[in-house]
């Protein structure tokens, strides 16, 4: 039994869909989207519930323990919350909001399910961000969070690497709800895309594609690692190209 966070739109939904054959557990706040989508795929149990919360996140775990008699093999640290915000503005709460949907959920999920994923040998695939290997003007406290992702998954890659691989990913710029507001400006769209040499926003299954592979015996060497999905973008320096 897989268990996916953030399940019910973007990257999550990708990953849902994908991985539904193999048994998978997913939440998110989106109760009706997540009952539609467990619907229309037998092999997926949808659990409403907030990811920072530590009561829920037991009570999802608890339900994929007992589908999977026990076992976990994988789990996929999927929800995330982005927030641009002039950092001298930026409160407290902006910073507990952001850190717990972000950062916290991840660890409560992955301390949760560790001894199911012990027994099952799983694997574990955080969803970071490229904002997180490099600072962004305006997303100090989002870039903060995701650091703290990948720092989380390398560590837990030392700790239990005879038993449980762990990885991260570090999506770039995907076509999610995230990126509602740039998709909707023809023009703020073109020079986002100049910017990737692949010359697009990338799909929530391309990521999936990547997470799907993480999480099987084919990347049964793979661990520590932070893998980047972003067409190219973070590369290096780009030569400015006029539309």
């Amino acid at each position: 039994m897989i268990i996916v966070t953030g399940g019910t739109h973007g990257i999550g939904r990708a990953c849902v869909e994908r991985l539904s054959p193999q048994g998978v557990v997913f939440t998110g706040r989106d109760r009706e989207a997540g009952e539609a989508l467990a619907a229309a795929h037998p092999g997926a149990h949808f659990v409403a519930g907030d990811v920072a919360s530590e009561a829920d996140c037991r009570h999802v775990v608890e339900a994929a323990l007992a589908l999977g008699e026990g076992r976990l093999s994988g789990l996929v640290n999927n929800a995330g919350l982005g927030r641009r915000m002039e950092f001298a503005t930026a409160t407290a709460e902006d910073w507990d909001v952001v850190m717990g949907v972000n950062a916290r959920s991840a660890f409560l999920f992955t301390r949760n399910a560790l001894a199911g994923l012990r027994a099952g040998r799983g694997s574990v695939v955080n969803v970071a961000s490229v904002a997180g290997r490099a600072g962004e003007e305006g997303l100090a406290v989002y870039c903060a969070s995701k650091a703290a992702v990948i720092a989380m998954t390398q560590s837990l890659a030392l700790e239990f690497g005879d038993e449980v691989r762990f990885n991260a990913i570090c999506p770039g710029q995907i076509a999610t709800r995230m990126m509602a507001g740039i998709m909707a400006d023809e023009m703020r769209l073109r020079q986002l895309e100049l910017r990737i040499p692949a010359g697009r926003l990338g799909e929530p299954g391309e990521v999936a594609d990547v997470i799907e592979w993480l999480l099987s015996d084919k990347a049964s060497y793979v661990n520590g690692a932070v893998l980047t999905v972003d067409g190219g973008e973070t590369a290096g320096l780009r030569t400015p190209r006029m539309p």
